[in-house]
């Protein structure tokens, strides 16, 4: 679980397809946003791959996006920017390690 929220765990899950799904909604690309910015997003691609990977843990089931963006606003509040953007990007690495090779 990477955070929890009222008693429900969430966490991320990433896959090719929700990656274009982010490219095609920011319209740039996560890898090269990612070695641009020394591994900083911006904050609309960090919202959007949050918003899109967002999945209740023990069920498994992603969680809509309204909700998602209400849940990436707190764990932003709480934890900070840098700390959320930094738990993205290991989560990226780890679902989708071929991407940083």
């Amino acid at each position: 679980m990477m955070f929890e929220i009222q008693g429900t765990g969430y966490t991320l899950k990433f896959n090719k397809q929700r990656i274009k799904t982010v490219e095609l909604m920011t319209k740039r690309s996560v890898m090269a946003e990612i070695s641009n910015n020394n591994g900083v997003l911006s904050m609309q691609t960090l919202e959007a791959l949050f918003a899109i990977s967002l999945v209740e843990e023990k069920a498994n089931i992603p969680v809509k996006q309204s909700k998602a963006i209400e849940i990436f606003d707190k764990v932003m509040e709480e934890n900070g920017l840098l700390t959320l953007n930094n738990a993205v990007i290991e989560k990226l690495q780890e679902d989708l390690g071929f991407m940083f090779q």
